[in-house]
């Protein structure tokens, strides 16, 4: 079937130039110059100490370039990006995967973490502090909690409304813009 110049949906050849399009740099970021000008710092301190920049957060309405941001960081730390969304991970397990699944220093950015399930939050207050995530086998009186350790990782989170965020989550963020 051939694509309708009224189809919304997205067309590979559009995707590429999209792409072509996307700052690759903080260089090459138009706009929010203040934001622009503190993630710098950061990335240059994690540089310094050669370690992970700390979990940034990210919050405004749509079109604010908080998704190339994340690709910015990954790509200016020189490593690997994972992106996910608040509401594609329905169970604690499902970022158990992910968060298991990251490489040393790699960029976990999470769209929408304002509609991450609770357990799912939970989780990723153990890994955003220690670097593990504590894998429940069984059920019941039974069920024993195995402590995984996982890679450093950075997490930018991203959500339109920063005032559904659990405080304690929003506390474990370094950054927050």
């Amino acid at each position: 079937m051939e694509h309708s110049e009224v189809d919304p949906a997205p067309v590979p050849e559009e995707r590429d130039y999209e792409a072509a399009l996307r700052p690759k740099s903080l260089a090459e970021f138009e706009g929010q110059p203040r934001v622009r000008e503190q993630l710098g710092l950061v990335l240059d301190a994690a540089r310094h100490r050669g370690s992970t920049p700390d979990h940034v957060l990210l919050s405004g309405p749509p079109g604010l370039g908080k998704t190339t941001l994340a690709m910015i960081i990954a790509a200016e730390m020189g490593t690997g990006l994972r992106i996910s969304s608040g509401p594609a991970i329905q169970h604690a397990g499902d970022l158990a995967a992910i968060l298991s699944g990251l490489d040393e220093g790699d960029v976990l950015f999470l769209d929408e973490i304002h509609r991450l399930s609770r357990p799912a939050e939970e989780m990723l207050y153990l890994a955003m502090e220690d670097f593990r995530v504590d894998v429940v086998v069984g059920k019941g009186p039974g069920a024993t909690a195995i402590p995984l350790d996982i890679p450093r990782f950075t997490l930018v989170g991203a959500t339109t409304r920063a005032g559904l965020l659990p405080g304690p989550l929003r506390d474990r963020f370094g950054f927050t813009a």
